[in-house]
């Protein structure tokens, strides 16, 4: 073995003039960077693998001096090994570096957009906090908020409910006592509309489970390939259309989850309209009201939902 080392560190100091010479005139056939340079062929070739052969020459002495041939081949050759061993290392490295940060770049921005979209003055629900868990329906809007961040779907219309429901249950403890009647029709009423909107939000969860089972990005590099024909191609195509009917049909339950968000908001302007409007004298027959037409709304909405359901 120590004749093997002398060996090897020989046949590796005399091939270092070589190299250097080739690196003088053309650095990028002896560096493995892309960015190779004269300067580095005299570090590389004139100082580090030379001291490295000598420290390993002057360590494999132990045993006496008798270098081996098979060393001293060993030594002439391995640079012819280590050099494009070490150019597809690096380029890997660099290619797996540089697809890291272009993941990351697109996360910054995608963050960035959805920071934008995102609607002002929207709270935060906390899937973690359990003072907020005694509420069904705040219990309920955390589940579906943990389901779509599972599914990787838009966290935000959870969100977005939730501040409406702080809001509302704001006002009406503003406005009315837990006792009265119109409190109790609209906490009703509420309850209705939450269940609803609950259960679209379940509703996006399985479609997009249905999504990610029937893969859109494989089934498209499917189809986009020209030599793809015959039955693969049918059933492919098949599945192509369940994916767009899913897709249509998570976007239309996106748009009835806005419909229900801007009935809110009236019914949220509309109490505190009255509120202020006659601060002094409660008007109960007004809020009733309101209450009424609210409902008449939201009855009419998923009336509607249901019949575009039906077909």
């Amino acid at each position: 073995m120590l004749s093997f080392l002398q060996g090897f560190a020989i046949g590796l100091f005399l091939m270092c003039g070589p190299w250097f010479i080739t690196g003088l005139f053309n650095p990028g056939l002896v560096l493995p960077d892309d960015r190779a340079d004269r300067l580095n062929v005299f570090k590389r070739y004139l100082f580090v693998i030379p001291f490295l052969s000598f420290i390993l020459g002057l360590t494999s002495l132990w045993g006496g001096f008798g270098p081996s041939l098979a060393g001293w081949l060993a030594g002439l050759g391995v640079l012819f090994v280590w050099v494009p061993v070490e150019r597809r290392v690096r380029g890997f490295l660099n290619r797996r570096r540089l697809k890291k940060a272009e993941q990351q770049a697109q996360a910054e921005l995608q963050a960035n957009r959805a920071a934008h979209l995102k609607e002002q003055s929207t709270a935060s629900l906390d899937l973690d906090d359990p003072a907020e868990q005694h509420d069904p329906i705040v219990r309920s809007l955390q589940r579906c908020k943990e389901q779509l961040r599972k599914v990787a779907l838009d966290l935000a219309q959870p969100d977005r409910f939730y501040t409406r429901y702080i809001t509302l249950q704001s006002l009406l403890a503003q406005r009315f006592e837990s006792g009265e009647l119109a409190m109790q029709r609209s906490q009703t009423l509420i309850q209705d509309v939450y269940g609803s909107v609950i259960h679209r939000l379940d509703r996006m969860v399985e479609l997009q489970v249905q999504l990610n089972a029937l893969d859109p990005a494989f089934i498209r590099r499917r189809l986009d390939d020209s030599a793809l024909i015959g039955k693969e191609r049918l059933a492919l195509e098949a599945r192509w259309t369940l994916v767009e009917t899913s897709r249509r049909h998570l976007d239309q339950l996106k748009a009835d989850n806005e419909t229900a968000l801007t009935a809110l908001d009236t019914t949220s302007i509309a109490l505190m309209q009255l509120q202020t409007s006659d601060p002094g004298v409660p008007d109960a027959d007004k809020v009733m009201a309101e209450l009424d037409r609210f409902n008449q709304r939201v009855a009419q909405y998923e009336h509607v939902t249901q019949s575009r359901k039906a077909r």
